[in-house]
């Protein structure tokens, strides 16, 4: 099996949708040449909006508190489910994968958890909610006989932990400038479809389309340097993915250097979220609002007035 805690469950049989479990129960009233009545559009109402079935199983340590979500096969049988003992990747979520990966390119990873007792529980999720299934069961993440390590356990998990809150919330802006940067693409394409835009407009789309991308080479550094293999300057989330490449991957007590990066790009990350926000809510707003107001066609993230 995967490396981590392997969970082994039965299910008896298959988590049906209500569609599913109307179909069965059409099938066995056909067989018995009985009559099969339309369901009614509330039936199939409900039936296309309904979620599918899910299996999870929830992580939670000694004291009870959550640790880490999974999810497994709905099928009827054994299935096993492995935890990689790590928390919950910080990155943000893709809905869609994409069809081919470089070889050495490995899937989101969160920090590692501590040592000691922990215990999952099994949930199923329908349209009627979220209920346990099954009793909970008990055991104990130990460290490997042959890993060494200086410091406080606790102490370093800790510290990952912060990493990683970082982490998600500097991998969330990035997204959030990426969004800023497609309306304002779309806001440019907008202008020349309004009859009533004036060269004022263009200029601010241009100035604010400069301001955004100074925005995004603090975040994430010069693009344009490091495509020809020029010292950068370290960006925010550059000092602390330094750091998670550094430190994750160990049981070892953080640096002294790697301490200061971190808190570095904490202050600074502090700062550059104002101006974000700043430029997200009110500046971009009100550019869009402006918009609007000459008729200019409709472009993501615009308020509905």
């Amino acid at each position: 099996p995967p490396f981590g805690a392997t969970f082994t469950y039965f299910l008896p049989e298959k988590l049906n949708s209500q569609k599913e479990a109307r179909q069965k129960a059409e099938k066995a009233q056909r067989e018995a040449g009985a009559n099969v009545p339309f369901p009614g559009w509330g039936t199939l109402r409900a039936e296309a909006e309904e979620q599918q079935p899910r299996l999870l199983l929830l992580v939670c340590d000694e004291a009870g508190q959550p640790v880490r979500w999974l999810e497994g096969a709905v099928d009827a049988g054994v299935h096993r489910v492995s935890w990689d003992l790590r928390f919950a990747p910080p990155d943000p979520i893709k809905l869609d994968q994409e069809a081919f990966a470089e070889p050495w390119e490995t899937p989101p990873q969160g920090p590692l958890v501590a040592p000691g007792n922990y215990q999952v529980a099994l949930y199923v999720q329908t349209s009627e909610g979220l209920r346990e299934v099954g009793a909970t069961q008990h055991f104990v993440v130990k460290v490997l006989p042959t890993v060494t390590h200086a410091g406080d356990l606790a102490d370093v998990v800790a510290f990952q932990q912060h990493a990683a809150e970082l982490m998600r919330q500097i991998s969330g802006a990035a997204v959030e400038v990426g969004r800023a940067e497609q309306r304002l693409a779309h806001l440019r394409a907008a202008l020349t479809a309004a009859p009533h835009a004036d060269l004022t407009l263009f200029a601010r789309v241009d100035a604010l389309t400069h301001s955004l991308a100074a925005l995004r080479r603090r975040l994430q550094g010069d693009e344009i340097r490091a495509k020809l293999d020029e010292a950068n300057s370290p960006s925010i989330s550059g000092q602390v993915q330094r750091v998670v490449g550094g430190h994750w991957q160990t049981r070892q007590s953080p640096t002294a250097t790697q301490r200061q990066s971190l808190a570095h790009a904490e202050a600074q990350f502090a700062s550059w979220r104002t101006e974000l926000a700043t430029f997200v809510q009110e500046t971009l707003i009100q550019l869009e609002a402006d918009l609007e107001a000459i008729g200019a066609p409709w472009t993501p993230g615009r308020r509905l007035e």
